[in-house]
């Protein structure tokens, strides 16, 4: 039956059977059905796989130091019978004994299929146990003939071997422990400074880190100036200056893909980079920030005074807790955007409808602030005589008037969908048109027009205080509409002409009364009633303007 016997540095000489129709995977990790602890074996280095004709076949899996087939590296290859595989610093004999006899107990704890066999020569016969006079052939001996006492007089080689194993394992243990501790810890994180000051702090729990660094990509692609931390705090007055080599940076951020450096010096990658010489580094271990398609940065790990400080597990777990780092940076700034939008639609909502806000909000993308020209119906309305009144009441009585007042009038606004531009003391102008057009934007703003002043006759039936009346006029025009102000202080308004005539017609209004301009006529003709009225005299305009009246009585209730 085919085996494999392995040897490896400082160790005593291991043997494997190879029972048909079942494939192995070597490696370092635990997972693998052949384990060979070394840093210059890959966590998942090679799989031997049953041939339908017999025999086996190895393959790489795409391990950092590949396999070597009697001193040729190869990426496959059908084993034959004495060939010698070099995995890392191991070297393991591909043989078919056929019908030599040795002894073959199961060794505990290893995988289904896989059996531990064990070379049994006189000496070794008497090591484990079992009496083999002189001369006397080999002899299959049942696994219960090896009994634990046997175990405690395994050579020297053995007993290291297993306090290696054990080492090892524990180094796993910590290195798992640390990537449920970091997971847990980002999760409570509130800001990407945060994120990355606690990562660094956990990382530099690792063995054989020395330093962490940290870069964050700015807004146009460049570096923010990096945060660094000293394992030991007294180690960041004696180190040499931080250069970290830009053949790293490159790779990781071009590839997307964690690299580590096992010996810096050796590595071909970056034999020409004088920054990697410059920096002192030995063994390092970068890897990306990011999350999905989106890249925040790297993190980076070194050793200034060993090589070979890290192996690829540690590769692995320095790279999923980069992973999280990034996850939790992508999370924060999430948070960060859900708060700056709830910022603009509370600040939206002061002068557009709720709706309108939340459209706004979600489709900021597709808007074009900064100031369009587009055709606005524009609405002002004036509390007529309001200064006398005003100077017979007291201060609060005065707020308390125009607080209820400018209440109900925005929220008439906000049901026809129009747009609150501004308050102007007593007052208040309306958009309808801007920052989203309609086809009945004239319409919606002589109708709000009429439900504001049906709105003040029935307050003034209701209040024991001297009655409000308002004068409205509305003109329908182009503007220049959007965020206007400077960068601290942006207001959304509209400017032009067409603004002006609103509010000179307003002006001309007389108490409970509504005044159109013609090219908002134009847009509500047949919708509404209106009366001609003779032309006006508006400040700013050599020529008389047409202007409507519209009736809004019989809106009241009961007329």
């Amino acid at each position: 039956m085919p085996r494999l016997v392995i040897h490896g540095p400082g160790e005593a000489p291991r043997v494997f059977e190879l029972l048909e129709g079942r494939a192995l995977t070597i490696g370092r990790a635990q997972t693998n059905d052949i384990v060979l602890l070394d840093t210059s074996v890959s966590r998942r280095h090679a799989a031997l796989n049953p041939l339908a004709a017999g025999g086996w076949r190895i393959t790489d899996l795409g391990s950092s130091n590949g396999i070597q087939i009697n001193g040729t590296v190869m990426r496959e290859i059908d084993l034959k019978n004495e060939d010698e595989v070099s995995v890392g610093g191991y070297t393991l004999r591909y043989e078919e004994p056929g019908d030599r006899v040795i002894v073959t107990p199961v060794g505990a704890g290893l995988p289904e299929g896989v059996s531990q066999v064990l070379k049994l020569t006189p000496s070794s016969a008497g090591a484990l146990g079992i009496p083999t006079p002189a001369g006397a052939p080999l002899v299959p001996v049942p696994a219960s003939s090896v009994t634990r006492s046997s175990a405690s007089a395994a050579p020297p080689g053995a007993r290291e071997n297993s306090q290696e194993r054990i080492r090892a394992l524990e180094r796993e243990n910590q290195l798992l422990k640390l990537v449920y501790r970091v997971g847990r810890a980002l999760g409570e994180l509130a800001t990407v400074e945060d994120v990355v000051e606690r990562v660094l702090e956990m990382v530099l729990e690792i063995e054989g880190v020395e330093r962490g660094y940290a870069m964050l990509l700015d807004e146009k692609g460049g570096f923010q100036p990096a945060v660094i931390r000293y394992r030991r705090h007294h180690d960041s007055a004696s180190a040499p200056q931080m250069i970290l080599s830009q053949s790293i940076i490159r790779r990781v951020m071009e590839g997307g893909a964690p690299v580590l450096v096992q010996d810096a010096r050796a590595d071909a990658r970056f034999s020409a980079s004088e920054s990697m010489v410059l920096s002192g580094m030995q063994s390092a271990m970068c890897a990306p920030l990011k999350s999905g398609q989106r890249s925040f940065g790297i993190f980076y790990v070194d050793n200034l005074s060993k090589r070979g400080m890290f192996a690829p597990e540690d590769l692995d777990v320095f790279a999923v807790i980069a992973a999280q780092a990034g996850l939790a940076i992508d999370h924060v700034l999430a948070k960060r955007e859900v708060a700056q939008q709830i910022i603009r639609l509370n600040a939206l909502e002061r002068f557009l409808s709720p709706p309108i806000a939340r459209k706004i909000t979600a489709e900021a993308a597709n808007l074009r602030l900064g100031g369009d020209n587009q055709k606005v119906t524009v609405l002002f309305a004036d509390i007529r005589g309001f200064t006398p009144m005003a100077e017979a009441m007291r201060p609060e009585e005065v707020v308390g008037v125009l607080n209820e007042y400018f209440g109900y009038m925005a929220d008439l606004l906000f049901k026809h969908e129009g747009t609150l531009d501004k308050f102007l003391g007593d007052g208040l102008m309306c958009l309808f048109g801007a920052p989203f057009s309609r086809d009945d934007d004239a319409a919606r703003a002589v109708r709000t027009a009429i439900d504001m002043q049906v709105q003040v006759a029935e307050l003034n039936r209701d209040l024991k205080r001297p009655p409000l009346h308002i004068g409205i006029g509305i003109n329908t025009g182009p503007v220049v509409a959007g965020y206007i102000g400077a960068p601290r202080r942006l207001d959304y308004t509209a400017i032009g002409d067409n603004v002006n005539i609103a509010s000179r017609l307003t002006s001309l209004a007389q108490p409970d009364q509504i005044l159109a301009s013609a090219s908002t006529f134009a847009e509500i003709e047949g919708k509404f009633s209106a009366r001609r009225l003779e032309p006006v005299k508006v400040r700013g305009r050599t020529e008389r303007i047409e202007v409507y009246e519209i009736p809004w009585h019989e809106f009241l209730p009961g007329e």
